[in-house]
């Protein structure tokens, strides 16, 4: 080799080198950041039967999520990235991703526009050291009720009345959770409000919670929730528009959640739902009245591969508060689960609604007291 390329050479040689040793060393500083992240996601799509045949255009309506009628819908796609809170970093972080149908129609009432519609949860938790409290911040799911926003996580894949109408899905603001015993859980909140990123009337809500858990088999939980909703200049909470100001007016509300399970052996688990709400108006147009509910579960996990869940539920819309027509709903539903391959999960629904007035959607325009929809979804976890 001519000496004259031995500087270059040499000078080549500790490149790579250094090149080398700064890769493992940033591979082993991303391994080091990573190794406390959890990462995962779900795919939810079904297809469903509306026997009312509403026509082309309109939705299975009173329905949260499968509003699709005789066609396909795209429920889920999500993504999760979770790093939990510990002794040597009491700072952790929850991310939950979601696109599709499912995430439009959270938002449909958001005063706050659709700029978050996609972050389903995005909270910051810290757990203060040598303590059994811990504090999110940031935008996450409702502590009220039974049912959640994850298909395969509830028992049935339709969402009851109770969850539909009755209850709130997210908030914004501030959470804290104190372990006060093994059996013991306590909660309290400040929130924006009821399905509100963006505050809508400039008062806070607030909420609290106590989980008992007296055995493995019993679990007793008490929701509450309170503080004025609805606005008179955008959408939110969902109460129809007044007379006077075109919007929903702004009611105080509160609302009482009592959520019970049982696991009366490996395979049969029986739950219950119940609320009661009460909504004030602020001014003389703005409206009042109350809403309650109650759904009750009862699972049967026959072996690792199939299940079967019938939910019976009744829900009062005393003043039309939730629906837009006075009007008393009941429903029954059966679920079939089959769980597939891997981390798939195949579902059976059929599903009778009952009302004291036509408030649903039917052929040639019109409406109906009942209807029955049969669907089938699958989710695919990964």
């Amino acid at each position: 080799m001519n000496n004259s390329n031995h500087p270059r050479f040499a000078r080549s040689l500790a490149l790579v080198v250094c090149s080398s040793i700064a890769y493992t060393a940033h591979a082993q500083d991303a391994a080091a950041f990573l190794k406390d992240w959890s990462f995962s996601g779900h795919y939810d799509i079904y297809y469903q039967i509306d026997g009312n045949k509403s026509p082309v255009g309109q939705n299975v309506n009173l329905r949260q999520f499968d509003v699709a009628g005789d066609q396909f819908g795209l429920a889920t796609l999500q993504f999760n990235a979770i790093k939990k809170a510990t002794t040597e970093n009491p700072f952790g972080i929850t991310l939950n991703f979601a696109f599709g149908n499912n995430a439009n129609l959270l938002n449909v009432n958001e005063p706050g526009g659709d700029g978050l519609k996609n972050i389903q949860q995005a909270f910051v938790t810290y757990a203060l050291p040598k303590s059994a409290l811990t504090v999110d911040l940031g935008k996450f799911l409702t502590w009220i009720g039974y049912e959640g926003v994850v298909s395969a996580d509830n028992d049935n894949y339709s969402r009851s009345f109770l969850f539909t109408l009755g209850e709130p899905v997210y908030h914004v603001g501030a959470r804290a959770t104190y372990a006060a015993t093994k059996a013991l859980t306590l909660n309290a909140y400040g929130v924006n409000g009821w399905n509100e990123a963006q505050d809508s009337n400039g008062g806070k809500s607030y909420g609290a919670t106590a989980a008992f858990t007296p055995n493995a088999k019993t679990s007793l939980t008490a929701n509450y929730y309170g503080g004025n909703e609805g606005s008179n200049h955008v959408s939110g909470i969902g109460f129809l528009a007044t007379p006077t100001t075109g919007f929903q007016g702004i009611s105080n509300v509160q609302l009482g959640d009592f959520i019970g399970t049982y696991q009366f052996n490996d395979k049969i688990k029986f739950a219950i739902n119940a609320d009661y709400a009460d909504a004030k108006g602020m001014s003389g147009s703005d409206p009042s009245g109350h809403w309650s509910g109650l759904a009750a579960y009862i699972r049967d996990q026959i072996n690792a591969k199939y299940g079967v869940t019938v939910r019976a539920e009744t829900f009062d819309d005393t003043n039309g508060l939730r629906s837009g027509t006075s009007a008393h709903l009941s429903s029954i539903t059966g679920t079939f689960d089959i769980a597939g391959p891997g981390t798939s999960l195949l579902r059976f629904e059929v599903r009778y609604d009952k009302a004291s007035a036509s408030v649903f959607n039917a052929d040639n325009g019109t409406t109906k007291d009942n209807r029955v929809t049969y669907g089938i979804s699958h989710v695919l976890r990964f």
